[in-house]
Parts: C-alpha cells; structure tokens; sequence
C-alpha cells in the first residue's frame, strides 16, 4: 500500500511502475510507425515515456508532495504556538513563588547561552550544541527553580541561616521541578522542550566531584544542559544581594568559579566562562 503520510516515498514505487507500463505501451504502439531507424526508435521511445510519466508523477507524487509540505509547515507553526503557550504557563508557576526578580531570569538566561555558544566555539559538545538547540536551552532556562513552588515561603524568604532540616526541605526544589515537567510532558510536540527542562530543573545542582544533589553524580554523568546551568545560576547568585547575604563583587564571584573549577564545575564549562568574563561583566552590569 502506498504512503499516504509521505508521498516522497512512494517516488520510486511510481517510477519503476510508470516505466513498465510506458515501456509496455510503446512496445504495443511502435508496430504501427512502420519501420524505422534505432534513433528514431530511441527517440520515440522516450518521447512516449516522458509523455506517460510527466502527468502520472504530478498527479501521484509532486501534488501529494506540495500539500504535504504545506501540512507540514502548518503542524509546525501549531507546535511552536503550543510550545511557547505550555512554557509561558511554567514560566508563571516558576515565578509564582520564588524571591528572585525578573532580572535574575533575563541573566541566566543571557549566561547559558553565551557558556553554550563558546563551548560549541571550543569543539564541545558541538553534536548537541546545535544552533536550535541552544536556542532551546535559552527557552527553557528561566525553568531551572521552578520546584521552588513546592517549598513553603517561610523557608525560602527565611532572613536567617536555614537549619539543616530547612536546608533538606530546600534541595528537594530540583526533584520537584522535575516531577512537575515530567506531569506536563506529552508524547508529542513538547516532548524535546521539556526533555531539555528536566536536564536543567532535575540536575542544576549536581556536582562535577558527585557531592551535589539529587542524585550525587559525577562528572560527564550530569547533563551538559545542567553543568552549564549549574555556572550561570551560581555566578549570579553570588552577584546578585539575597535577604540572607551581600553581593559580591564580579571579581570575587569570579574567582570563586574558577576556583571550583573541578570540583563544583565542569572544568570546560569554566573555561568557556573564563572566556566569556567580559561579557558575563556587561550583563550583571546591564541588567
């Protein structure tokens, strides 16, 4: 049976049939030419095939083909609205209970992507480090907190230092962020949107030495999508006045990330940053 779904592959199926029933029907037809010379035989035969074949693979291929395409751009602009309605609702939950300001958002997100698109530039992770795909991570980054929806604001306004309780009530955020994509995926279109989510929301806060959490991973283990997050978040973070803390100065934060480099942080990861500092500065100047 043919494709319905995709007239592109029934391209060879027609073709082969075409020509044997073209050839068929020149065979039948050539008896009443008369005698004639192997050119004109040659070229008769293909004049005859073009004539059979052009109309038959417009009418099953190249229209079929046209409107398919067309359907498909169609399901893709439907996919894409959808995408960007299901992320600006997660969006407003992650916003929904969590102290930190607009900014901190437009600044993660504005530090994943330059870390993203200089590791791509340093011949990391270039297979997964798509144009579109960093794009994605930019989409997805303001989601890397959103299970602070799940930690009562006592605990997360809290002005004090947090008990060791409190502190263990907090670093169940990442597990819930991710309970919470893994509620809202489907098995169609946001699939890839909110698989690139669970690798930032479930793993943000893993350690390159396993001493992190949730599931104390090690290394390559952790997502690349997460050890990107994991510098954006803590950089800004450290910047960034918080009811309990100062900010820091942009030097300080900065060697702080170095130092950890191999220890908290993806060794790669801080050598993109090290290389995108000035334009780390401007953003947490800008914004």
């Amino acid at each position: 049976m043919l494709n319905k779904a995709n007239p592109i592959k029934r391209l060879n199926l027609v073709l082969i049939a075409t020509i044997c029933i073209g050839e068929a029907l020149i065979m039948f037809f050539l008896p009443f030419f008369g005698a004639l010379s192997d050119i004109l035989i040659a070229a008769l035969d293909v004049a005859l095939l073009l004539l059979i074949m052009i109309p038959v693979v417009k009418w099953l291929v190249t229209e079929p083909m046209m409107k398919y395409h067309r359907d498909l751009g169609s399901a893709k602009n439907t996919i894409l609205a959808r995408e960007n309605q299901m992320l600006g609702a997660l969006n407003a939950l992650a916003a929904a209970n969590d102290n930190e300001t607009g900014n901190h958002i437009i600044r993660t997100q504005q530090y994943v992507k330059l870390l993203a698109q200089r590791l791509k530039i340093m011949g990391h992770h270039c297979e997964i480090l798509t144009n579109e795909y960093i794009e994605r991570l930019f989409k997805v980054a303001p989601l890397h907190d959103l299970g602070k929806v799940g930690i009562p604001d006592a605990i997360l306004k809290k002005m004090g230092k947090l008990t060791a309780d409190e502190r263990e009530q907090i670093n169940q955020h990442a597990m819930i962020g991710e309970s919470i994509l893994l509620a809202a995926q489907t098995e169609d279109s946001e699939s890839d949107l909110i698989a690139t989510a669970l690798k930032i929301t479930g793993y943000h806060h893993e350690r390159w030495d396993g001493l992190g959490y949730p599931r104390k991973l090690v290394g390559e283990n952790i997502p690349i999508e997460a050890r990107i997050m994991a510098v954006a978040d803590v950089f800004d973070a450290l910047v960034s006045s918080r009811p309990y803390k100062r900010a820091w100065t942009i030097g300080d934060a900065y060697q702080e990330i170095v130092l950890k480099s191999g220890s908290a942080f993806d060794p790669t990861v801080v050598e993109a940053f090290i290389a995108e500092r000035l334009n780390f500065e401007n953003i947490a100047h800008n914004y």
